[in-house]
């Protein structure tokens, strides 16, 4: 059975997972813009895992980044000779799309909710915290119905230093009291009890819409993080996106 790489290009990091059958073999992350290293990485996570450029048979690739993309393909092109499928251009995530315009909706987000779907049953919702944090919503019948977007954690932190006189620029990192007693607890608390109480928020009209049993799963690089603040996930996977990406590959060799 030859390897998979599994590759979500995001506004932030690329995340490369090797997979083997259903199970990943190696992760590794990339800064985005960081072009020189894709293929030191790529390499890397071959030689660490002791395997061949030619044990390679697939990559899937989802993209919100045009440009990474692009860069992407040529570096991967260089290290490994495998069939490259991209989402959204070579194969779509097999959910039914209800966004209304359905171009608009990013690629990530639909193989996050297929791979919901697969794995944790429906109805569901997926909340993605990356650069953006995303809600997911599949219905009852399994389908793509949207979500909503809202700025990230670090996105909002940064905002509230670049956008005022006063506040400082505040590293993100656990909050252990509801009442902030200086600045820059004050911020982190803000940030992520808020965000937290947001999730519970809208967790809770989504339970109003679709039922009682409906699963939600939080991914992405501060899912843990923020799941100490919202009593509403259920489930942690942050290798989400990455284990639908080997889904789809493997309904579609």
């Amino acid at each position: 059975m030859s390897h998979m790489l599994a590759v979500d290009i995001g506004n932030t990091n690329i995340t490369i997972g090797l997979f083997k059958g259903k199970h990943a073999a190696r992760k590794v992350k990339i800064p985005t813009f960081s072009y020189s290293l894709y293929e030191k990485h790529l390499k890397r996570i071959l030689k660490e895992c002791g395997i061949k450029a030619d044990d390679v048979g697939h990559a899937a690739i989802s993209s919100v980044v045009p440009i990474a993309l692009a860069r992407f393909i040529v570096s991967l092109n260089r290290s490994v000779k495998c069939n490259i499928r991209i989402i959204g251009r070579d194969v779509e995530a097999p959910i039914k799309n209800m966004y209304q315009e359905k171009k608009e909706v990013g690629q990530d987000r639909l193989v996050n909710a297929y791979a919901a779907r697969a794995l944790y049953g429906h109805p569901a919702v997926v909340i993605d915290f990356g650069t953006a944090i995303t809600f997911d919503v599949i219905s009852k019948e399994g389908d793509y119905l949207g979500g909503l977007i809202l700025p990230g954690i670090e996105m909002g932190l940064q905002s509230l230093h670049k956008q005022t006189a006063l506040l400082p620029k505040v590293e993100l990192k656990p909050a252990k009291h509801l009442i902030g007693t200086d600045t820059e607890s004050s911020m982190q608390g803000g940030i992520l009890f808020g965000y937290g109480a947001m999730c519970d928020g809208l967790v809770e009209k989504y339970r109003n819409m679709l039922g009682k049993d409906m699963k939600v799963v939080a991914t992405g690089g501060n899912a843990g993080l923020i799941k100490q603040y919202s009593e509403s996930i259920d489930i942690v996977d942050e290798d989400l996106t990455l284990k639908g990406l080997n889904l789809i590959t493997a309904s579609n060799s």
